[in-house]
C-alpha cells in the first residue's frame, strides 16, 4: 500500500508541474476547439494554497511529501497570481486548454503540436528528477483529460482521482532503483528483492488495480485476480501500526503499471475495468 501511496504522489507531481509551467508561459491566444470525447485516462487534482503562508497540498499530500518526488517550490510570480484568485480550474481537454476562475470562463487556447513542445521543454526545467519522454507525453495527452482545481484554503486538499487505463511503465534497474515514465522516483527496492527477480528469471510484471480488485501477469501469463477489501487492510494497518493514513483514495482509484525488470520486454496492453 506504501508504494501506491507513493505511486499517486509521482502522478500527483507530474501534473502539477505541467500545470505551473502552463500558467507561467500560456500564449494569450483564444480558440474554440473541439473538446475530446473519447478518454481512458481522467486525471483530477484538488489543489488548496495559503498565500500568507505560502503552503499548498495537492491530491490529499503536503507540498513537502510531494516534494520528495521532484516538484520545486513555486516561484514568486506563481504565488503572485494565487493570490489574486480565490478558485482557479486548469482543464487539458484532448486539444484544448481551458482556465476557468470562480466557476466561469477565463480563456481557452489550441494545445496543438507546437504548444505541447513549449510545455515539454519547460516541464525539463522545472522537473528535478528527470527529462520528459516526448513520445510517451503524447500518448497520454492523445487519451487523457486533466482537471487540476485550485481553491484559497487553510485546508488539506480532497484525495486525488484518477482513471488510468494506460499503463504506467515503472522500470527496475539490475541495482533496485526504480523509475517512472523514465523519470528516477530516488526510490528502490531491497537488494534481495532484486536477487529474487533475478534469479526467477522474472522480465516484466504487469499490475491492474481497480477499486480492490488486482489482476496481473508475469511474463505474458495471467495470474488468478485478487480482491483487497478497505476494512481488512485498515485492521492491518491499526494492528501493525503502518501508517498508511487515508486509503480511501486508492480504493476509490483505478490504474495500472508495466513493472520491467533489467533489459526485459516492455509491457502492453491497456488495464480496463
Amino acid at each position: 500500500m506504501k508504494n501506491k501511496h507513493n505511486l499517486l504522489k509521482i502522478i500527483i507531481a507530474l501534473v502539477l508541474v505541467f500545470g505551473i509551467s502552463l500558467m507561467q508561459h500560456t500564449p494569450s491566444a483564444i480558440a474554440d476547439v473541439p473538446l475530446q470525447t473519447d478518454t481512458s485516462n481522467v486525471i483530477h487534482i484538488d489543489v488548496t494554497y495559503d498565500p500568507g503562508t505560502k503552503t499548498f497540498s495537492a491530491g490529499g499530500f503536503s507540498s513537502e511529501e510531494l516534494k520528495q518526488f521532484g516538484l520545486p517550490e513555486l516561484p514568486e510570480n506563481i504565488w503572485a497570481i494565487l493570490t489574486v484568485f480565490d478558485n482557479l480550474s486548469l482543464k487539458i481537454i484532448g486539444d484544448e486548454i481551458q482556465l476557468m476562475t470562480d466557476e466561469k470562463p477565463l480563456f481557452s487556447m489550441a494545445f496543438d503540436e507546437n504548444a505541447r513542445a513549449f510545455v515539454y521543454d519547460m516541464l525539463n526545467v522545472y522537473m528535478q528528477a528527470g527529462k520528459i519522454d516526448r513520445e510517451r507525453a503524447e500518448s497520454w495527452l492523445e487519451q487523457a483529460d486533466f482537471d487540476i482545481t485550485l481553491r484559497k484554503s487553510k485546508e488539506l486538499s480532497d484525495p486525488l482521482r484518477i482513471q488510468l487505463a494506460t499503463l504506467l511503465q515503472v522500470k527496475v534497474a539490475e541495482n533496485g532503483a526504480l523509475s517512472v515514465e523514465g523519470i528516477p522516483t530516488g526510490m528502490g527496492i531491497p537488494a534481495d528483492t532484486a536477487a529474487l527477480l533475478k534469479s526467477a528469471n522474472i522480465e516484466n510484471v504487469k499490475i491492474c488495480w481497480n477499486k480492490g480488485v488486482v489482476n496481473g501477469e508475469v511474463n505474458g501469463s495471467v495470474l488468478p485476480q485478487m480482491t483487497i477489501y478497505e476494512d481488512g487492510v485498515i485492521v492491518i494497518d491499526n494492528a501493525l501500526g503502518l501508517n498508511l493514513g487515508d486509503l480511501g483514495p486508492i480504493f476509490e482509484s483505478s490504474f495500472g503499471a508495466g513493472i520491467v525488470y533489467a533489459e526485459g520486454a516492455p509491457v502492453a496492453g491497456e488495464c480496463l475495468p
